[in-house]
Order: structure tokens, then C-alpha cells, then sequence
């Protein structure tokens, strides 16, 4: 059985979702962030032993706290090489992930998605039916980005819609308004860049003037 922690975390500035999944043994977090002792409390007083860190994308508030518990905990800290690289992300025990290539972290099968758009690297990782999205995708609606990022992100919205079973969780970087944990079904009615079948429209919509930042 796989258990879904939600940590909603904040800097005083930024408010983050990060996420511990994990068994009655083990787990692995996505993208920490600014509330170390709310997390690591957590993982002790479960007795649940941490076996890796996987980051959705290079933004500094999504990485915040990778190399404190990578340090602490001896293991590795998984991103694309893309933004690794962009970022500058520099982690004793840095790893690279690749597009729909599964990893074994743990007793864990992961496949991660790369879904550019949001930055260039960014990556999706599919646990089980749960989906880790970071800011590609918000239950609200998809992330801040640039026109030219926003022709990638129109192709990482299309394929997570052909390639995922309706079925599939999404738990998002950031809330504005919604919880997290809907489905992809749920997406496809509320969230209106699911709706697109225009890449013009898309992008259009998406760099339009006096937007939200989803």
C-alpha cells in the first residue's frame, strides 16, 4: 500500500505542496522545501526511512531543502539533466532521470515524464496512479511560462492526456483554491487547458495579458 503525505509548507513568501510517498518502511520525497523539522518529525516518529529525493524541476523554492536531506540521509537527489544543468544543481549524489525510463527507488517503480514548459527540464514522476507535477500542472489550471514555453507545454499537456489513465492523481507544487489529489478525468472537465485542441489557443490563452500565474 502507498501513502500520499501532503506537507503544505511556507517561506512567509511562497507556499509550496511537497510530498512524502510512502510505505510502513520507506519513502521518498518530492520537491521539500522551507519546513525541515515538520518533515523529518514526520518520517521519525513513523519510522519510516527515506530513500531518495526527487525533484520535479529546478525553481529554488522546489529544491529548497533536496541537499539538507540528501546530506542527512545519504541518498540521491533525482533530476533531468536539463535543468540540473540550468540551475546549476550541484549534489553529492546527484542523479539523472529520463523520459518514460522507469527507476527503482526502493521498493518503488517511478516513471518519470518529461513535460517541458514550465522550465525546460521539467518532469513529472508517475508513483503507482499518482502523479507528482510541480508547477506543470496545477489543479487549477497549468504553469507560468514564457510564449516559447508555452508551445512545449500545449505537447507535455497533450501527451499527459494520452498517455495517463483517467484515473490518475495529480498532486501539484501549489494550490490556488483547489486540493490536491484530483483526477485526470476531474482536469479534463474543470481544467481548461485540458480543453485545448489548438496549440494557437493554447498559447494564446496561456500568454495572455492581466492573467494569474495558472
Amino acid at each position: 500500500m502507498i501513502y500520499v503525505k501532503l506537507f503544505e509548507v511556507t517561506n512567509g513568501i511562497f507556499k509550496n505542496q511537497c510530498y512524502l510517498v510512502h510505505n510502513l518502511y520507506e519513502g521518498i520525497l518530492i520537491d521539500p522545501a522551507w519546513d525541515y523539522e515538520l518533515i523529518n518529525s514526520y518520517l521519525i516518529e513513523n519510522g519510516i526511512v527515506l530513500k531518495g529525493v526527487l525533484l520535479t524541476h529546478g525553481h529554488f523554492d522546489h529544491i529548497d531543502l533536496a541537499g539538507k536531506f540528501s546530506e542527512e540521509n545519504n541518498v540521491p537527489v533525482w533530476s533531468s539533466n536539463e535543468d540540473a544543468a540550468k540551475f546549476q544543481l550541484e549534489y553529492a549524489k546527484l542523479q539523472f532521470v529520463f523520459h518514460l525510463q522507469k527507476i527503482k527507488i526502493g521498493t518503488f517503480e517511478i516513471t518519470p515524464i518529461f513535460t517541458p514548459g514550465h522550465t525546460s527540464g521539467s518532469v513529472c514522476y508517475v508513483i503507482d496512479n499518482n502523479v507528482f507535477c510541480g508547477d506543470t500542472v496545477f489543479i487549477e489550471g497549468v504553469g507560468i511560462c514564457s510564449k516559447e514555453g508555452a508551445e512545449f507545454l500545449y505537447d507535455s499537456v497533450q501527451f499527459l492526456k494520452s498517455y495517463l489513465p483517467e484515473n490518475s492523481l495529480f498532486w501539484p507544487g501549489h494550490s490556488y483554491g483547489q486540493a490536491p489529489g484530483k483526477s485526470l478525468g476531474y482536469l479534463m472537465l474543470y481544467n481548461i487547458y485540458f480543453q485545448f485542441e489548438s496549440r494557437k489557443s493554447f498559447i494564446g490563452f496561456r500568454t495572455r495579458k492581466n492573467q494569474p500565474n495558472y
